[in-house]
């Protein structure tokens, strides 16, 4: 079937080009899963909280503190 214009014929060889050649297999019965890094997971997540959670504390929290500073100088 031949192309209708060339920039659709350019857009269906781009898209062949961007396809998988071939589907992703499934893995073999035989091949056991690796096993899960919970660990690792655990001290990434530490060394976030560490950071976020007083971030998220200062941006979340500073009308509360301005609020109750106003209110103990009277203004």
């Amino acid at each position: 079937m031949p192309a209708a214009t060339p920039r659709l014929a350019f857009f269906r060889s781009a898209a062949r080009y961007l396809t998988e050649p071939h589907p992703y297999g499934r893995r073999s019965i035989t091949q056991a899963a690796h096993p899960v890094a919970w660990a690792e997971y655990a001290k990434h997540l530490g060394r976030t909280s560490v950071v976020y959670f007083p971030w998220y504390a200062v941006v979340l929290g500073w009308p509360v503190a301005t609020a109750a500073f106003l209110k103990r100088t009277g203004v």
